[in-house]
């Protein structure tokens, strides 16, 4: 099983990028893990971004299952997120990670979404959803191995 994340632009912060590439680093240990950015859009039209975005994003996962991180999607606990994660594992299957950029995605990639997760009720930036998918994900899989969990 390959876990992929894939998003628009770069994470603008260097403290959220090295908590980024901290927990990649620890995800490797456990699982194949693939970081993909696109290219964001450079207008300054929010509508335009979201539509040249979401067009990006759809044409790089193709036909692929994907779940889109969207504040308003699906709520879940950690424990729940982790079964999604393992059940997708003991099938054999890849999970493909979708976070939109700064303005978010259009309606065709949310209805093209196998799932809408939601990591809170709260807005946060692209950069700050990807560092706590991140941990998520990490956290999930020192559940799914029976470890337990670095502080």
């Amino acid at each position: 099983m390959k876990i992929e994340i894939v998003f628009p632009g770069k994470i603008k912060n260097d403290f959220l990028q090295e908590g980024f590439n901290e927990y990649v680093k620890r995800i490797k240990r456990m699982s194949k893990i693939e970081i993909k950015s696109i290219e964001s859009s450079h207008s300054q039209n929010p509508e335009i971004c979201i539509e040249e975005e979401s067009r990006k994003l759809i044409k790089y996962i193709g036909e692929r299952k994907f779940i889109l991180l969207d504040v308003e999607g699906e709520e879940m606990n950690t424990a729940r997120f982790a079964d999604l994660i393992r059940s997708e594992m003991e099938n054999g299957r890849d999970i493909c990670f979708v976070v939109g950029g700064t303005y978010g995605v259009s309606n065709e990639l949310k209805k093209r979404a196998n799932l809408r997760l939601s990591i809170s009720p709260m807005t946060f930036t692209h950069s700050i959803t990807l560092l706590l998918l991140a941990e998520q994900i990490y956290r999930s899989m020192k559940i799914i191995f029976s470890q337990p969990y670095d502080h």
